[in-house]
């Protein structure tokens, strides 16, 4: 019984100390997307190198830094987005590219797009790696996830 409590206890505090960060506004996600907004969900959901987090940038602007099994979320304006993930300690735009990743997103008014971020083992060091994830299952994974902890003020 002690070592159930103890996994429990430890479960738990994963998710509370989540090292998630946002650093631009977090949307209302129980409300719809405005309609002259798109909106963007970028999900880790998974543990594989999860003592890695990976830090993404939309355009050259970082937006969040990314813990496993975790999620960003925010609103745009319609428009090409460039969005850029990159495991921490790795810069954006260094010159080595085997760390990250890119994936392009024409935002469209009031659509909504979820894609999946996740780590890859590459040749030297780990990769980020982007693709579409379907939406059902973008919103079990955001239900179960904590929200990440927004470094932001209007």
């Amino acid at each position: 019984m002690k070592k159930i409590l103890l996994l429990f206890i430890l479960t738990c505090s994963t998710y509370l100390y989540s090292q998630t960060s946002q650093y631009v506004e977090f949307p209302d996600i129980n409300s719809e997307v405005s309609s002259n907004k798109a909106r963007i969900y970028v999900i880790r959901p998974t543990g594989k190198l999860s003592h890695y987090y990976i830090t993404l940038a939309s355009n050259g602007s970082i937006i969040g830094r990314l813990d496993y099994k975790n999620y960003l979320c925010w609103d745009v304006d319609a428009g090409t987005y460039n969005l850029e993930g990159a495991f921490e300690g790795n810069k954006i735009r260094k010159d080595q590219t085997e760390n990250k990743d890119f994936f392009t997103i024409n935002a469209k008014e009031g659509k909504t797009y979820y894609i999946r971020l996740s780590p890859a083992y590459g040749l030297t060091t780990g990769k980020a790696s982007f693709d579409v994830i379907e939406p059902e299952k973008a919103k079990e994974y955001i239900k179960k996830f904590p929200q990440p902890k927004v470094k932001y003020v209007d």
